[in-house]
């Protein structure tokens, strides 16, 4: 019975780890296409694009773990909350009109994603 019990509790241990390396798998690829789709749309030096790729990166691994804790609208406000905190961030990495630019095509950017990443939203 011990045996099975360990047993039980390796596969549970296993499935958590499996689960959050995928999770952090498509984390990874929407923030890689959206500092790409942000390099090509605005310009961004390396500097910039060294940042912005952390700041995306963080806000998309936040954003999943948001989708797995909460439910409903009580996720909507969390990940929108996460995106205006993000928003933020970027007002440090990027020029007044960068961010301009940036705010303007955010749907165009959504739309994007939801074409290149249809199995990771």
């Amino acid at each position: 019975m011990k045996i099975i019990a360990r047993s039980l509790v390796l596969l549970l241990v296993l499935l958590s780890f499996t689960v959050s390396a995928k999770n952090n798998s498509a984390a990874v690829k929407r923030a890689n296409l959206i500092t790409s789709w942000m390099e090509k749309k605005l310009d961004l030096s390396a500097e910039q694009i060294a940042k912005v790729e952390i700041l995306n990166l963080k806000y998309e691994k936040e954003i999943d773990r948001l989708t797995i804790e909460k439910r409903g609208f009580t996720c909507m406000q969390a990940v929108r909350d996460s995106l205006l905190r993000k928003e933020v961030e970027m007002k440090d990495v990027l020029s007044e009109k960068q961010l301009a630019s940036y705010i303007k095509c955010k749907c165009e950017l959504k739309e994007e994603l939801k074409r290149n990443c249809k199995e990771l939203l």
